[in-house]
């Protein structure tokens, strides 16, 4: 008997290895078309959307806008959109407020994907906006130039910090243990309404010595969208004095002076303002509107 070898047949694997290879290539350029043009057509709404921001602002500089969700295909197709921002950063009001940043959410945004693509497209409709104005601590510290007094106006370096409003009203170190936890509990009820604490400290010179001068107050919404500060306590801090106040007559002339009002001008797409807030290095007034057209005379 005979013995024969059984030849193998590897070329019908080798087609079908072929073959997948072929269709994961295909799937990979596919989807990598779709990315390019998902993001290719998010450039083109968020330029409209920021040249007639721009437009409406008056500002010199296109604001930067994004759009939010995944994909933007999908929501360019249907036309509406879920979240865009809009953010416009050294935006100028007036000779002291020179830095103001502006950032806007937009909710449940409407733009025709045939007036994108034709480049026709006049108004954008939003059915929510939440706007915000932020005035830095170097505006501040302009603010805080104009001052008459001569002592105030030399102040620099002004830095801003949150503090509860019952840091401002109190010194934490002279409360007792009660008082603390009282004061622990009104700061967690806190919420965010037309008040806000702040710390706002600053380099002067006192006697020719380098000081730094604290002042804790609260920062209030009034008239519009103006902040003012209303100073309630002041600390000293030098390598003379160490930490110390001011005598009464002194600590009363310096917080009338540091009492001051800044006006960011009017919040965009008419925005009322409702609320302000204090981050670190930042005041700002914010607000919501409701059934805004972005670009509509």
């Amino acid at each position: 008997m005979t013995m024969t070898d059984t030849p193998s047949r590897p070329a019908p694997r080798k087609r079908r290895s072929k073959t997948v290879r072929r269709l994961v290539i295909t799937l990979v350029v596919l989807i990598g078309l779709l990315v390019v043009a998902d993001f290719g057509a998010a450039a083109v709404f968020e330029y409209q959307v920021s040249k007639r921001a721009r437009e409406q602002f008056g500002l010199s500089d296109d604001p930067a806008v994004k759009v939010g969700g995944f994909s933007f295909l999908a929501q360019a197709i249907s036309g509406e959109y879920g979240h865009v921002t809009i953010d416009a950063k050294g935006v100028p009001v007036q000779d002291t407020l020179r830095e103001l940043e502006v950032h806007i959410e937009m909710r449940d945004v409407q733009a025709p994907l045939g007036d994108l693509v034709s480049g026709s497209l006049k108004e954008v409709k939003v059915r929510e906006v939440e706007g915000q104005v932020k005035v830095k601590a170097s505006d501040v510290n302009r603010a805080i130039a104009n001052n008459e007094n001569s002592a105030i106006r030399s102040i620099t370096n002004v830095t801003i910090d949150p503090v509860s409003e019952q840091d401002v009203l109190t010194d934490p170190d002279d409360r007792t243990d009660a008082e603390q936890e009282a004061a622990e509990r009104a700061a967690k009820a806190e919420i965010e309404d037309t008040t806000a604490g702040a710390r706002i400290c600053a380099t002067v010179d006192i006697g020719g010595e380098e000081t730094e001068l604290c002042t804790y107050g609260i920062i209030s919404l009034v008239e519009g969208a103006k902040m003012s500060f209303t100073p309630s306590r002041i600390e000293l801090s030098n390598s003379v004095l160490g930490t110390s106040q001011l005598p009464p007559t002194l600590d009363a002339a310096v917080k009338q002076a540091l009492n001051f009002t800044l006006d960011p001008g009017k919040l965009p797409f008419t925005v009322t303002p409702t609320a302000v807030t204090v981050d670190p290095g930042v005041l700002s007034v914010k607000g919501t509107a409701t059934d805004v057209v972005l670009g509509g005379q």
